[in-house]
């Protein structure tokens, strides 16, 4: 049995180590907009993610908000970063469901990464950092809202 869960926690750190490579390496090309969020996360065995931000696109700044979540969380923690944005040709396609990859680790602070994609092709790449106790490793969804403004 300790086996198996050594496997699994080899298996979290590795997943939110990769997302946050791919987050980091994603944002160096150029980018449609950019978000700024500020994400609440709590999870046993399944993740919860909620939180607001604000999207910039074509000059313009956008109130958005998201949630949603996945498997594979332990803990709690508080993320705040940024994201790039690409293949976004329109403002409507940036609402919807994402699917993502990517994680956290933080014991009181490390760094967050998570990269995603909807279903008209926008994707994103965020970076940034987690405070809290919390090891995430997910495969999930996220569902981003343009707020009224």
């Amino acid at each position: 049995m300790s086996f198996f869960r050594s496997g699994i926690v080899s298996l979290l750190v590795v997943s939110a180590l990769s997302g946050q490579v791919m987050a980091k390496t994603a944002c160096n090309t150029a980018s449609d907009g950019q978000i700024e969020i500020t994400m609440e996360e709590v999870g046993v065995a399944i993740g919860y993610m909620w939180g607001r931000g604000t999207l910039t696109y074509g000059g313009q700044r956008y109130p958005i908000s998201v949630k949603g979540g996945g498997a594979f969380a332990l803990g709690s923690a508080k993320v705040t970063g940024t994201g790039c944005i690409r293949n976004l040709s329109r403002l409507v396609d940036f609402e919807g469901t994402y699917w993502t990859v990517g994680g956290d680790v933080a014991i009181g602070a490390g760094p967050a990464g998570i990269v995603m994609e909807n279903a008209k092709g926008v994707d994103m790449s965020f970076s940034g950092h987690a405070n809290g106790a919390h090891l995430s490793g997910q495969i999930s969804r996220l569902y981003f809202k343009l707020d009224s403004f």
